[in-house]
């Protein structure tokens, strides 16, 4: 009998796997949205409608690791949840204290701003701020200069018809949740204070509701499966993500 294997590298492919599993047990899904601590019970019954957007570009609010999309048209909700992802990788440690001091206090826009963590999300709040206003780019926000695209040039969402796409599906949400998947140890409580401080400095003009971010463990993800491709890719990946 033909046997196929396939294996993803590093965060990349961890989330493939799971998109690829959840395609076909759909009905663990709910089990994972726990994981992430979404809270909404709308999105835990019979009707609700999933959505999966994989490595989805959002032109210059950058792209994100996973976007689930899930709507309960009989209670007329739709929840987002934007999930960004960081591994430890085999050669360097990855230290969440280290990204947050590093942007605390930050005058100048630095080399490798946005692949911080509190910055990823926060390009996904800026986003929703100009879909809700309907505008399309940040003019109307007041924003740090360091987090414009280029100096006194707005990040705008452009006319990419993919990208557009994806804005419409996301478009109306009731609640957005802005998720952080870690190759260490952090409570959401933890992670929300450090956005609590940020808000108090670097995002001070425009706060990132803390009330919506989560932090998970990438062991506590691993944990919901026991199958050969999403436990196989971790195992393919032993040492890369946490």
């Amino acid at each position: 009998m033909n046997k196929v294997e396939v294996y993803g590298y590093s965060e990349r492919g961890i989330f493939n796997s799971i998109v690829f599993y959840f395609g076909v047990y759909f009905e663990k899904i709910p089990n994972f949205l726990k994981t992430l601590e979404i809270e909404d019970e709308t999105i835990y019954e019979q009707e609700v409608k999933y959505t999966f957007l994989v490595e989805q570009s959002f032109s210059d609010f950058g792209s994100c690791d996973l976007v689930i999309i899930a709507e309960n048209q009989q209670k007329k909700s739709k929840i987002v949840v934007f999930i960004e992802g960081k591994v430890k990788t085999s050669q360097v440690g990855f230290s969440l204290e280290q990204q947050f001091l590093k942007l605390k206090d930050c005058n100048v826009k630095f080399k490798g701003i946005s692949s911080n963590i509190f910055v990823q999300l926060y390009y996904k709040y800026l986003l929703i701020k100009i879909i809700q206003n309907n505008i399309d780019e940040t003019t109307n926000l007041i924003i740090n200069d360091i987090f414009k695209k280029d100096k006194n040039n707005e990040r705008k969402i452009g006319n990419n018809k993919i990208v557009l796409k994806a804005i419409e599906k996301i478009r109306n949400a009731t609640k957005i949740y802005y998720v952080a998947i870690l190759p260490e140890y952090k409570q959401s409580s933890d992670f929300q204070q450090k956005y609590l401080e940020l808000n108090k400095t670097i995002f001070i003009d425009e706060q990132i509701p803390i009330n919506n971010v989560r932090s998970v463990y990438w062991a506590n993800v691993e944990k919901l499966f026991t199958d050969d491709v999403v436990k196989g890719n971790f195992l393919y990946n032993e040492g890369q993500i946490y």
